[in-house]
């Protein structure tokens, strides 16, 4: 009887512990759907969403450097929002069938050169007119993507510049179909500046440089990073079940997705811009993108910017270090 009541207890016990298991699996997966959802998720047509304002009037008169940023910014879009009314539209179906949108605008006199500028995470195209305004200046041929699953792009889920660097590669197509003689310079933001290196793997026809503005290493790092900032979790076990879900349901490895790999593929010369305060992307990946980098390069580290905007902080010098790199260091022939 002892025996048999020994058993029954240590069955009872196995039961227990397999139930606890189950259930904080469980728990791992409904917490990983939850960080993919929030992450990943496409968000509602952002064309609709006002940009907020980082900055109160109190804190302008007590910061003078944040009341420049601010008044350079409320500038700046607005010279953005007026190109914008010149531009056309074009759109593009991706590989896996989704219609991608964007703006455009050829310079009058045509010439061959042309710039693809891509905007960062939960943006759109409205958040690089400014870049387009000056470029189209300087009379370079633009291009301002929406990005799949943002803008008007289609898309469920965010690309994070994996998917994204395929679907560029067929914007650059558009492109030289436009102009069979085209030669393409890439610009990017945040997601964008990643894209950009992810694409620079690929050594693409007609591409002939690269402008990344504060891009992350890979997106492991940047959701571990993430995780740990936002959400105070370590990225195990969390962010390896979310590995494992996005792998099967999006199409693409967060290990794999790599920026830091892609860029030592590649062949042309690339300037790297980061922020000296940006607390999203860590500076320090700055660097580790730089030092990877086997090519002509350069490095802007821009004194008291935050993420993505080096150039909101001091347009003419921002635009001085990307002109004079492209001078220097790209050639159209």
């Amino acid at each position: 009887m002892k025996k048999h009541t020994t058993g029954a207890r240590s069955i009872k016990t196995h039961t227990k512990i397999a139930l606890a298991i189950v259930t904080v699996l469980l728990s791992i997966r409904r917490i990983s759907l939850i960080f993919i959802k929030n992450i990943l998720a496409a968000v509602p047509n952002r064309n609709n969403v006002q940009p907020e304002s980082p900055a109160s009037a109190e804190d302008l008169s007590i910061d003078p450097a944040k009341a420049t940023f601010m008044e350079n910014r409320k500038q700046l879009r607005a010279m953005g929002s007026e190109f914008e009314q010149t531009m056309k539209d074009a759109s593009i179906t991706s590989c896996d069938g989704l219609k991608l949108s964007a703006k455009y605008r050829i310079q009058d006199a045509q010439n061959h050169r042309w710039i693809i500028s891509i905007h960062g995470y939960k943006d759109s195209h409205h958040f690089m007119l400014p870049y387009g305004a000056v470029f189209y200046r300087k009379g370079y041929n633009v291009l301002l993507p929406d990005n799949r699953a943002h803008g008007v792009s289609e898309g469920s889920y965010i690309g994070m510049g994996w998917l994204d660097k395929e679907d560029i590669s067929l914007w650059i197509e558009w492109i030289a179909e436009q102009d069979p003689e085209a030669k393409i310079i890439l610009h990017g933001i945040s997601m964008g500046g990643a894209t950009v290196m992810m694409t620079a793997g690929k050594n693409l026809d007609h591409v002939v440089g690269y402008i990344e503005d504060c891009g992350y290493t890979s997106v492991w790092d940047i959701f571990a990073s993430v995780m740990k900032r936002d959400y105070h979790l370590p990225a195990f076990p969390i962010l390896h079940t979310c590995r494992l879900i996005s792998k099967r349901r999006l199409g693409y490895d967060y290990v794999e997705a790599s920026a830091l790999t892609q860029i030592k593929k590649c062949d042309k010369p690339m300037l790297f811009i980061h922020g000296e305060a940006d607390d999203f992307v860590p500076t320090a990946m700055g660097h580790q993108v730089y030092e990877a980098f086997p090519g002509k390069k350069d490095l802007y580290i821009a004194k008291n910017a935050g993420h993505a905007n080096a150039m909101d902080f001091d347009p003419p010098v921002y635009f001085a270090k990307v002109f004079e790199f492209i001078d220097n260091n790209i050639s159209f022939d």
